[in-house]
């Protein structure tokens, strides 16, 4: 009880440190995020705030150009020069009346006036005006960017602002303006420009006057002022602080909190606001693009809100499936031990049908590369016989006779199976690509040239350069040469796809010296085989050499290429102890050099004499050999064979059974199939090694993964025979031996 309340205990402390750790990790995450989107929002709302100062320098440049050019009209000088002599403006107001068809609706009027007074302000007086009837007063001056140019902000009888827009005319006596109508001047320069739900755009001079702003009772006031004689009791704290930034020409983004001034009455929000100044001579507009915080933390918070719900629910559902795989452990571990109790007790039959309910739920959860795996492995111990017993007949009978033409047709076709199977193999997730049968080169080009054939441009001459021995084997699978060769003439041929040219493949045997440079460092085997693959076409420049092999690299147009070819092609040749160069001028084409080592058939013999030799040199009688194999047909099968070439043999299908039987006899060979129930292969070589010091061991498998592998390397298994097997084949591996420096298997 108490074990119970302690693990209770134990459980509710954990989910809590879990849910802590959530929460903290949620609340660093969401602290994270919510500076992120801030940051980023600040730097789009500065975006549109220096936007919209684009947008007026060049609205103000665009009508001092008109100004100027309007200015420098014959048209206007005759009639400028008309009223300078004779005080009549006619000729002017006709010349306006016609300049004012031709603006745009943000163009309020024309205007001749006065220079002003001595601090540049216009006092209202006109001197020729074309617009609407107003009374004009210059309540804020500065200079333009250009000489001579000028900007009022004007006042109305009506409080009202507008601005205008002057040069300098008729002998610098009088100035030529522009009365702009700072509500379509906004529309044109700022209203466009979308900053939220609720976010806009306002201008103001440099003395804080709110010139442009969506709220048309907030245009005209001072910021500070204005809003303080209109609402006394808001706190303006923040925004004066803000303010007398702007006020300074900086550029920023601050958080503030003020009042929304188009609600009525103004209600409390905390505000972004990204300012900027638009600079003139030796003054400046201030743009302020403003936007509602709660904007952005609202949708922040409603995702962290969401995301913490559903953390917590996946929390929970984890920490159920802790507890309950807890449960299901704990009755896992019962069941186990009253399922090892049955087991002792339990009929050999019943093992077997436990272990193959097992072997039927693991193969459902198999992916298809394992089960391939498995389909290639259950037909290579049906061949094994019927491939074993053929080879015995063929052997046994006459050349002619129609006995052997039967074995014959059965063995071909059992060889034709075995390379179906070994095609099915290759794609199972267990790569036997470690452990390959040599591959005759000769016969293998052969093929491979005839598919380049097929697969080649027609603009593309092939040739071939071929100079190895009459009989050449290298340590590859053809299916590996096959993607090598095919990688590197499809890059050949698309170098030649705009032009004429021709791939040459060629290759010769080489000694290991040449071929130790591009080995990376590796033990060099005695001979390789040099194979080239060499084209006409456009060359790789130098930059692009020391990366063709790097993975995803390519030159090729999106859609043409991975980048994958030849780092496969470079990774294949290395795990056969082999490498790759090339040699490219631009404008001239390439020539990949591939180095694979030459298989010495001499050597794999060893000198070994002829069976039956061998055979009557024995001394002592014959070698002793212990078979295992758990398929009763490929036990009988080579247990026959063996005995037949002079061996004693004792072969058992039961592993265990063999065991007790080595540890009892000695023997000078163990041949054993790998996967077995209740023993594995290896199982029995470490006994072997144990107890039949000096007993060879061959290892029999239909695919040879990892841990064979490595028991191969470690010497504790001297030889790996594949699946389907011939007796001929067997023979040979016993009577060889290991061989140093070549495949674990003939």
């Amino acid at each position: 009880m108490k074990e119970k309340k302690g693990r209770i205990l134990t459980a509710t402390a954990a989910a809590v440190l879990i849910s802590v750790f959530f929460i903290c990790t949620l609340a660093y995450a969401f602290r994270q995020y919510m500076d992120q989107i801030v940051s980023e929002q600040e730097e789009q709302l500065l975006n549109i705030a220096r936007a919209v100062s684009n947008s007026i320098s060049l609205y103000t440049d665009f009508y001092f150009q008109d100004l100027q050019k309007m200015s420098q009209t014959s048209e206007y000088q005759d009639a400028g020069e008309n009223f300078l002599e004779t005080g009549n403006a006619d000729l002017l107001m006709e010349f306006f009346q016609s300049q004012m068809e031709l603006q745009r609706e943000d163009v309020e009027g024309i205007l001749l006036r006065s220079l002003g007074g001595a601090d540049g302000k216009w006092d209202g007086d006109g001197t020729v005006f074309c617009g609407p009837e107003r009374s004009y007063e210059s309540v804020y001056c500065l200079k333009g960017t250009e000489p001579g140019t000028g900007i009022d902000v004007l006042e109305d009888e009506h409080g009202t602002c507008y601005l205008s827009l002057s040069v300098l005319t008729l002998n610098g006596k009088f100035r030529l303006c522009y009365i702009i109508d700072i509500q379509e001047m906004y529309d044109r320069v700022g209203s466009y420009m979308k900053v939220g739900d609720n976010g806009y755009v306002m201008i103001k001079d440099s003395s804080g006057r709110i010139l442009m702003h969506p709220v048309e009772e907030q245009l005209g006031i001072n910021v500070i002022e204005g809003r303080e004689q209109m609402y006394p009791d808001f706190d303006l704290s923040e925004l004066e602080e803000m303010i007398s930034h702007q006020l300074q020409g900086a550029e920023g983004v601050e958080i503030y909190h003020s009042y929304w001034w188009a609600d009525d009455p103004p209600s409390p929000v905390r505000k972004i606001c990204a300012y900027t100044p638009v600079w003139f001579a030796d003054d400046f507009l201030i743009v302020a693009a403003v936007i509602d915080y709660s904007e952005i933390e609202t949708p922040v918070i409603r995702a962290a809100v969401s995301v913490f719900l559903l953390a917590v629910i996946l929390v929970s559902m984890m920490l159920y499936t802790i507890f309950r795989f807890g449960s299901v452990a704990k009755a896992r571990k019962t069941a186990e031990q009253e399922n090892q109790r049955l087991r002792e007790l339990n009929t050999k039959l019943e093992q077997i049908r436990a272990k193959e309910e097992k072997l039927a739920h693991d193969q459902r959860l198999q992916l298809m590369g394992t089960l391939t795996g498995g389909i290639a492995h259950e037909f290579n111990n049906l061949l094994t016989p019927i491939m074993g017993y053929s080879g015995m007949i063929l052997m046994e009978a006459e050349p002619d006779s129609e006995m052997a033409d039967s074995a014959g047709e059965i063995y071909q076709a059992a060889e034709r199976a075995k390379e179906i199977i070994r095609q099915i193999a290759a794609m199972s997730r267990k790569q036997a690509g470690a452990l390959t049968k040599p591959l005759p080169v000769g016969e293998a080009m052969d093929g491979i040239m005839k598919m380049l054939t097929t697969v080649k441009p027609d603009s593309v001459r092939l040739e071939t350069e071929f100079s190895w021995p009459p009989v050449c084997l290298v340590c590859c699978s053809e299916t590996e040469l096959n993607q090598i060769l095919l990688n590197l003439s499809t890059n050949g041929f698309h170098a030649m796809k705009e032009k004429e040219g021709t791939l040459t493949v060629g290759g010769r045997a080489v000694p290991g010296e040449e071929a130790a440079p591009y080995l990376h460092g590796k033990k060099a085997a005695s001979r390789y085989l040099l194979l080239y693959v060499r084209d006409t076409g456009a060359g790789i420049p130098k930059d692009h050499l020391e990366h063709i092999f790097d993975p995803f690299y390519t030159t090729k147009e999106t859609g043409e290429g991975t980048g994958l070819g030849l780092s496969v092609v470079q990774n294949i040749l290395e795990s056969r102890n082999g490498g790759i160069h090339v040699e490219s001028k631009e404008g001239e084409g390439s020539c990949f050099c591939l180095y694979l080592p030459i298989w010495e058939q001499e050597k794999a013999s060893g000198g070994l004499k002829n069976r039956e030799l061998r055979r009557k040199e024995r001394k002592g009688g014959a070698e002793r050999i212990l078979l295992v194999e758990d398929d009763r047909k490929i036990l009988r099968m080579l247990t026959k064979g063996l005995r037949g070439a002079g061996y004693d043999v004792r072969g058992f299908g039961n592993p265990k059974e063999a065991a007790e039987n080595m540890r009892e006899e000695s023997f000078d060979v163990l041949v054993t199939d790998y996967s077995m129930p209740e023993m594995s292969g290896i199982q029995l070589a470490d006994l072997a090694e144990r107890c039949c010091p000096g007993c060879r061991t061959l290892v029999i498998t239909g695919l040879a993964d990892e841990a064979l592998m490595e028991a191969y390397e470690s010497r504790k298994v001297d030889r790996i025979l594949l699946k389907p097997l011939e007796c001929e084949t067997l023979l040979e591996a016993i009577e060889s031996g290991r061989l140093s420096g070549q495949p674990p298997m003939p």
